[in-house]
């Protein structure tokens, strides 16, 4: 922690009469995986996880984090300057920062950093203490450390038509017969815009997008960058970044679309109050594959699977490796069976770590010895731009009884939840109760299962829609086509966790819906309890096995 620029953020918030400040770990995009170099939460705390902001008051600094953070907080902070605010599975953070805010208190917030939809819920939450928000155009903590920070250089390539299926402008034309004859769409997700346009670039973290925002109308698509583009089709102009926000203040008494969780609220203040604002749903197009999608991606997949061959070659030699050991090799091994880019930065945890859910920190000194677990989550980009997503957990030498136990509830999990014949009307609501419900009735409650059952996988790993969950979110119906994983997990803090994580599709048969996994990397042998299988389970886990990619 840099006491410097603690010591600049109180001066700021005396000199802009401010009680408290937040500040993002995101950007001006809202991307999720943000470079540490312009993450301005990691410079406040030195946590360097995805997602988790930041109130800083005069007298205290409090962080955050979701429930796969909750030990790794803990491992990074310092707890006697940082308060590390543990939010359950079941809460959000605008309630838990509610919580922390005291009646009659005055609250900055970035205005290029917050959305347009956070905004609103703190504004109603705040009211109800009698305290408010002031927005804040420039973020102090990049003002402050802007001399560390350099220039992102983007290399944009095309998505093959062959792999993406169809043109931006047969996009364009689709996006058209649902809007109709008049209308103006506001796109500000950089994924929405890779989507339209089919151009990725790889240089940024763990992404396969570029800077940019979008105007639609009924007349073409308005490209708004300062990245050198190539032509993206007959329908698509490219301007410079600098004529978006006059264009944005020209349309008037128009039906404007917009997305109230991507769109930030300093662009929405430049919006004309004589629009008719509507929600858009564009993210939809995207989270519907189409078949080229989906062979490309069942390719993807098959690269990825032998890419951890070498983790399982490794974790069943005779020689002792450490995390960082298999942490290199697999990146290595990736790379070598096609990965452009990684779509995160692996988990490799071993031991204890492997209860840390998004363990970060591969270490050279952390040996994985004979009874340790090896937890892998690993995911790549490749020519398409879509990313990949898998997790196995394995098992050094020989599991003691515990983690057989424990390990079997996880895959009688995921099997359950992954050959469930679902109806028309399911959700993916259904898919996470299963699991849930599973793993609550096989292992003590000490273990606990404190993520989601799974996320969208598209151009982000992290794509919504749709979200496998207990939450409202999640009660919609399972949509063909869509490309989402299935990632039950336990975690014990000291003493370990087990994830294992496949993504599927899925597919209608008749009046069913049936999920088809992209990976067919085998489970661990060696942790399966099969008298704890019912019948059903063992079918579903011979079944599996007997069409994997190491047969």
């Amino acid at each position: 922690m840099d006491i410097n620029l603690i010591q600049y953020l109180k001066d700021f918030l005396s000199k802009n009469d401010l009680d408290g400040l937040i500040i993002n770990s995101t950007n001006e995009f809202l991307v999720e995986y943000n470079l540490l170099e312009l993450n301005s939460r990691y410079y406040v705390t030195d946590f360097t996880g995805s997602t988790g902001d930041v109130l800083f008051t005069k007298d205290k600094i409090y962080l955050f984090v979701d429930t796969r953070y909750h030990e790794q907080a803990d491992n990074q902070v310092d707890s006697s300057l940082i308060d590390v605010v543990k939010m359950p599975l079941s809460q959000s953070f605008s309630e838990a920062l509610t919580e922390k805010i005291p009646s009659y208190f005055k609250l900055g917030m970035i205005s290029s950093k917050t959305s347009k939809k956070m905004y609103d819920t703190l504004s109603k939450k705040l009211q109800q203490k009698n305290s408010n928000i002031k927005l804040i155009k420039t973020d102090p903590v990049i003002e402050f450390k802007k001399d560390l920070i350099k220039q992102v250089n983007y290399e944009i390539f095309q998505v093959n038509i062959n792999i993406a299926g169809v043109s931006p402008d047969e996009k364009f034309n689709t996006i058209k017969q649902y809007a109709g004859d008049k209308f103006n769409i506001l796109v500000t997700s950089l994924e929405d815009i890779a989507y339209l346009t089919n151009l990725r670039s790889y240089s940024f973290a763990y992404s396969a997008v570029f800077p940019a925002k979008a105007i639609i109308n009924e007349n073409g698509v308005k490209i708004y960058s300062d990245i050198n583009l190539p032509e993206i089709g007959e329908y698509f102009k490219v301007y410079p970044m600098s004529e978006f926000e006059t264009d944005l203040k020209n349309i008037i008494n128009s039906d404007l679309f917009i997305d109230e969780k991507q769109l930030t609220i300093q662009d929405y203040l430049l919006i004309n109050k004589n629009n008719n604002i509507l929600q858009s749903h564009l993210n939809l197009f995207k989270t519907v594959k189409n078949d080229n999608e989906l062979t490309h991606m069942k390719s993807c997949f098959e690269r990825s699977d032998k890419a951890l061959k070498v983790v399982y070659d490794m974790i069943n030699s005779d020689t002792i490796y450490s995390e960082y050991d298999y942490y290199e090799a697999l990146v290595k091994s990736m790379k070598e069976n096609g990965a452009l880019s990684l779509s995160f930065k692996p988990i490799v945890a071993a031991g204890s770590n492997t209860s840390i859910i998004h363990y970060s920190t591969p270490s050279k000194e952390k040996f994985v010895q004979d009874g340790d677990f090896l937890l892998v989550d690993y995911g790549g980009y490749y020519e398409g731009g879509l990313a990949t997503d898998t997790t196995r957990t394995f098992i050094k030498g020989n599991p003691s009884p515990e983690q057989k136990t424990a390990y079997t509830a996880v895959l009688k999990a995921f099997l359950n939840a992954y050959f469930e014949k679902y109806n028309k009307k399911s959700s993916y609501f259904a898919i996470d109760k299963i699991a849930r419900e599973t793993i609550e009735k096989s292992v003590r409650p000490e273990y606990k299962f404190v993520h989601s059952t799974g996320h969208g996988v598209g151009i982000s790993v992290h794509e919504i829609p749709p979200r496998v969950s207990s939450g409202d979110i999640s009660k919609t119906k399972i949509l063909e086509n869509t490309v989402f994983s299935i990632e039950p997990g336990v975690y014990k803090e000291g003493w370990g966790g087990i994830r294992l994580e496949n993504t599927v599709y899925a597919s209608k048969d008749e009046d069913k819906t049936v999920l088809y996994s992209f990976s067919r990397f085998p489970f661990e042998i060696k942790l399966v309890d099969l008298s704890s299988m019912n019948d059903y389970e063992k079918y579903y886990y011979m079944k599996w096995q007997a069409n994997t990619c190491l047969i």
